[in-house]
């Protein structure tokens, strides 16, 4: 238990906050659409996200905020067909 609690301090806030926000996002749309539609609309959210970041300066693009994001959408995906 130490060591995951260990591991789950190193992740920033604000990949938490991805993750967080990414599962609100995901689960609304792997239920009511198919699997490729919500991973195509949470990667558009994700990828448009960090793009509204950059434009207006609040922040830069990062990679790893649009992977924080999508994962849960996979995750929920995975769980549900398997």
């Amino acid at each position: 238990m130490k060591k995951l609690q260990s591991f789950l301090s190193k992740i920033h806030k604000d990949k938490l906050l991805h993750f967080f926000y990414g599962t609100l996002i995901g689960i609304p749309l792997v239920a009511f659409t198919n699997p490729l539609v919500a991973l195509f609309g949470i990667s558009i959210i994700a990828i448009g996200k960090e793009l509204y970041d950059d434009l207006s300066g609040i922040g830069t693009i990062d990679v790893y905020d649009v992977i924080f994001t999508i994962i849960p959408t996979v995750l929920i995906l995975v769980s549900k067909y398997i």
